[in-house]
Parts: structure tokens; C-alpha cells; sequence
């Protein structure tokens, strides 16, 4: 979207996108990582899974509980 309004990106002190993740395909080669920061904003979903208030949910479970560990099930 930038390009189309004839933009350099990397000439931008700011850019804010509206994602969790799949920016950073786009982004990566003009931002290096220590220049995003990612904002948690109250909503339907976060990144911080102890934001929630899990209810019904056998306890401890992973990654909720740091006591727990997972590894690969075996088939």
C-alpha cells in the first residue's frame, strides 16, 4: 500500500501495521527487529496467553503454567 502512493518505506520513520506476525515477511529487509515493537492493545486476542481469564481448563497446562513442560507425542 505504501508503494502505491509512490512512497519509499525505507525512507519512513514509522510505519504501523495491523498484525501479529505475517508483517514481518514484507517488513523484515526495511526494519530490523530491535525497531518493531509490538502493542498489546485490549481485544479479542493477545499475545500474552495470561491476559486470560481461562476458566473450565485442567490445570497446570502448557505454555500457561510455567511448571510445565511439552515435548513431541510419541505415535
Amino acid at each position: 500500500m505504501v508503494e502505491q502512493f509512490d512512497l519509499d518505506i525505507a525512507s519512513l520513520r514509522t510505519v504501523v501495521v495491523k498484525s501479529r506476525g505475517h508483517f514481518r515477511a514484507g517488513f523484515d529487509e526495511y526494519f530490523t527487529p530491535d525497531r518493531v515493537y509490538e502493542i498489546d492493545c485490549k481485544g479479542l486476542t493477545s499475545p500474552v496467553l495470561s491476559n486470560f481469564n481461562w476458566s473450565d481448563l485442567i490445570r497446570p497446562v502448557y505454555p500457561l503454567d510455567e511448571e510445565t513442560s511439552w515435548s513431541v507425542p510419541k505415535l
